[in-house]
């Protein structure tokens, strides 16, 4: 059973805001468009894995599974990919969706990139990591006063064409590297050497109130570090078949595109969204007129009342709540 279901990290979606409406000259153009290219191959990854999940065996209690965990540990936070919490043990995942030749080197605790022609790259050893979210997980259930669990922990590779290869400790990468398709069958041994059960079902939902209650989202703006300012965000409805950069024109209550002829009645959405992602989740009449570039403001109180966004304050300071088009995201 999925108790906390994936969803696309706040960063990654001001990202792909600040894709199509950051100016491309830019000069942080393309660095954000790398960090995003990074965020988008670990979503895909870590969607890939969803099939592999469904395909785990059935057993004599419930498991609970949890996407995207973000938990306290002393002064900071600690970051799971994906935890299934069985009665008899823990099961953390981190997933990778890495290209081309991969070297595993416990012994010096790193991963080697190896990508077509371009020079190597030295990794974070992924073995490394999940082990120190075991025992940070640990601790964290200790802290809670929570029975304490057997915690494994596996590295799973999901995209199929990467080719691994071990320089050190081939034991250590054998026991806890595979690719998706062989979750399943990991698993198994898995659940028949943790013979004992720890949570029976009421300590299991105690134990899933409490990961979803101590969750913190990670809050930090790209917008920020990129130095990306009001004046280089570019404005208009834009087309969602054209490039980004085509922005579409207001006729007869829809959108149409000059360049494509696509007509469309919902395609502000997404420019509002981009508001809220990227300059407020709160929005007055004057601005929805400059960003939307529509001068009649009866025409953008239909469209607010089509997505029932209410103002409030009194006329001249009026505000507009965006936000739960994001919670519609």
């Amino acid at each position: 059973m999925i108790k906390k279901q994936r969803t696309i990290p706040l960063r990654a979606q001001i990202l792909r805001a600040m894709k199509r409406r950051v100016h491309p000259n830019h000069d942080k153009y393309e660095d954000l468009l790398m960090e995003l290219g990074i965020k988008e191959a670990g979503i895909y990854g870590e969607q890939s894995l969803d099939y592999y999940l469904k395909l785990l065996p059935e057993t004599d209690t419930p498991y609970y599974i949890f996407h995207d965990l973000r938990l306290p540990y002393r002064d900071s936070h600690f970051q799971i990919d994906t935890l299934i919490l069985f009665s008899n043990f823990c099961l953390l995942l981190e997933v990778k969706y890495l290209r081309g030749i991969i070297y595993f080197d416990p012994k010096n605790n790193q991963l080697i990139q190896e990508v077509e022609d371009k020079p190597l790259k030295a990794l974070q050893d992924p073995i490394l990591q999940v082990s120190n979210q075991c025992f940070k997980l640990t601790s964290w259930l200790k802290h809670k006063n929570l029975p304490k669990a057997p915690c494994e922990k596996l590295v799973v590779l999901t995209n199929p064409k990467v080719i691994v290869k071990v320089l050190s400790s081939p034991s250590i990468v054998e026991k806890h590297v595979i690719k998706s398709p062989a979750l399943s069958e990991k698993v198994i041994p898995l659940y028949k050497r943790n013979s004992t059960h720890y949570y029976d079902k009421k300590t299991l939902n105690k134990i899933s109130r409490l990961l979803i209650k101590d969750h913190t989202p990670l809050q930090s703006s790209p917008i920020e570090q990129y130095k990306v300012r009001p004046i280089d965000i570019r404005t208009g409805v834009f087309c969602p078949n054209c490039s980004p950069h085509v922005v579409m024109g207001k006729i007869h209550g829809k959108w149409k595109c000059t360049t494509c002829s696509l007509i469309s009645g919902d395609a502000y959405v997404e420019t509002l969204k981009d508001y809220a992602l990227l300059i407020s989740s709160e929005i007055t009449m004057r601005e929805l007129k400059r960003f939307l570039r529509i001068e009649d403001k009866y025409i953008i109180r239909r469209l607010l009342k089509k997505l029932e966004i209410k103002g409030e304050g009194n006329t001249k300071s009026r505000t507009y709540n965006l936000t739960p088009l994001l919670i519609k995201t």
